[in-house]
């Protein structure tokens, strides 16, 4: 008699089970992509009752908590990319899948934007990095940047000396990245705070050479003025010329010396 209750509540259970299972799911990633390094990205599921986890490659691991899953994938070691299907089920033949697939060979590292600049009280940065592999990072001084799961994090302390400036490369077998980080100081590091740089077209002289060919033959050498630095012609004869200043607005402070 005992045994039949014990069996009897048994069914109950599966039943229950049954009749609360979702008729709708839903997941916020219908697809997830893993470096060759691995890693784990969390899907949050939506659903009406009841779901489990009916499939699942072996090299995928899915840790259900909640409403959220959490999908973990390991280093890959195959030498070859792989890819399957994570398969939600619900009630009846209520199914939701997830696409999950994993590289082999870095091909890419693609930043959001190649700078990042920071006011003098510096403070921390975020750039979003496609990249199908785990690129390695290597920051100037002055500033610190680690990556994490597609994102790269760039922080740089308060700063009380002069500007910086460097460049943070990302690398990954042979793919490469750069991007540009620059912080405001007291002084700018570039033009030691007088706001303007030597003109890098006339090297500072203020005019720059140029070539003319009056008969189409004969190539002759002259000066002209440089007008990246603020030379100009006043004519009406060819030597009427104001040459540059030989200097041009920092532009790394933008003409403010800081």
């Amino acid at each position: 008699m005992k045994k039949s209750i014990l069996f009897l509540a048994g069914l109950a259970l599966i039943m229950l089970s049954a009749c609360n299972g979702a008729n709708n799911i839903s997941v916020d990633k219908n697809s997830i992509s893993f470096p060759i390094g691995g890693g784990e990205e969390n899907v949050s599921v939506t659903a009406d009752g009841s779901w489990n986890v009916k499939e699942c490659p072996d090299w995928v691991t899915a840790e259900i908590h909640d409403s959220l899953m959490v999908i973990k994938v390991q280093n890959n070691e195959t030498g070859t990319p792989r890819e399957g299907d994570i398969v939600l089920a619900g009630k009846d033949d209520v199914t939701v899948t997830i696409h999950v697939k994993q590289a082999t060979k870095c091909t890419h590292i693609t930043p959001a934007s190649d700078k990042v600049e920071f006011e003098k009280e510096g403070g921390t940065q975020t750039i979003a990095i496609d990249t199908d592999g785990s690129p390695q990072i290597e920051a100037p001084e002055g500033f610190t940047a680690t990556y994490d799961n597609g994102t790269l994090s760039v922080t740089a302390p308060a700063n009380e000396a002069g500007s910086k400036r460097g460049e943070i490369k990302l690398t990954c077998e042979d793919q490469s990245a750069t991007i540009y980080a620059t912080q405001k100081g007291n002084v700018c590091q570039r033009c030691g705070g007088t706001g303007k740089i030597t003109c890098p077209k006339c090297n500072g002289k203020g005019l720059v050479h140029v070539y003319v060919a009056p008969d189409l033959r004969d190539m002759v050498s002259g000066l002209d003025y440089c007008s990246k630095c603020g030379g100009h012609w006043i004519g009406p004869n060819d030597g009427d010329i104001v040459k540059g200043s030989g200097r041009i607005k920092c532009p790394d402070c933008g003409g403010t010396g800081q």
